[in-house]
């Protein structure tokens, strides 16, 4: 599936927070320095491996990402639209920004209808 998740925009946040967190507390004391680096040292492989455009693999920055929750987000490098989703189960297209959908795709039926005794 060809989407972004917005869970690996909220870590890359998270560490950017706690990078910011540890640097102001090295000016106190110098071992939040080493949290610093260890903070910044995984967001930039956390930006390196998950926050990629899935179209051409262009890193993107996760402000960037983080609009394309409520609108259209496109990739700088390619300019294809890219799709942020709040849950890895929801349907998406898995072709290009022409809507095609993949045509094996099935779609969902609805419950079977059960018989209870009350």
């Amino acid at each position: 599936m060809r989407v972004i998740r917005f869970f690996e925009i909220l870590v890359a946040f998270v560490l950017m927070l706690i990078f910011a967190a540890a640097l102001v507390g090295g000016v106190f004391r110098w071992p939040f320095f080493i949290l610093a680096a260890v903070a910044l040292g995984l967001y930039l492989v956390w930006e390196y491996v998950c926050l990629r455009c899935p179209w051409c693999g262009s890193v993107m920055e996760p402000s960037r990402l983080l609009r394309g929750l409520r609108r259209a987000c496109h990739c700088p490098s390619c300019g294809h639209e890219i799709t942020v989703v709040w849950r890895v189960n929801k349907r998406v297209p898995e072709h290009g920004p022409d809507g095609a959908e993949d045509a094996e795709a099935e779609t969902p039926t609805p419950a079977p209808e059960t018989k209870t005794n009350l």
